[in-house]
């Protein structure tokens, strides 16, 4: 059985790993940042892309992806692209109307979210009642 060679990563190794990676799509630029985090790193994915608010061109940042710093090759590759795939996905959320609404988008903020979810007609239906956190 493949036994993967573990060895603590440095900043280089990961920004070396990271080179290797590259993110195309709509003919935008986009582009890796590592950064030390703690005993680990972090991993961010930057494209140039219009704003959905100001409509105007500049670099947006995506969600930061932590990374170990006993992470292997493997682990740091699938870590970039799920930073490609989540930041498209931010994205499409941010874009997508119903009814001239934008009803997914991802900055709502979560107590908000919880308010309308237990004034919904849903909630009601279901006679859904709030968990108890222990």
């Amino acid at each position: 059985m493949y036994q993967p060679k573990y060895k603590k990563m440095n900043i280089t190794t990961i920004e070396n790993i990271i080179e290797q990676c590259k993110f195309e799509l709509f003919d935008i630029p986009f582009k890796f940042r590592v950064m030390p985090k703690g005993d680990g790193f972090l991993l961010q994915l930057e494209g140039y892309i219009k704003d959905n608010e100001t409509k105007e061109f500049s670099w947006q940042r995506g969600g930061k992806h932590y990374l170990s710093s006993h992470a292997i090759k493997d682990e740091i590759v699938n870590k970039a692209w799920k930073a490609c795939f989540d930041f498209v996905i931010h994205e499409a959320r941010e874009a997508f109307y119903y009814q001239q609404q934008t009803i997914y988008h991802p900055h709502f903020l979560v107590d908000d979210l919880a308010t309308f979810v237990a004034d919904s007609e849903h909630a009601r239906r279901t006679a859904s009642k709030p968990l108890e956190i222990r």
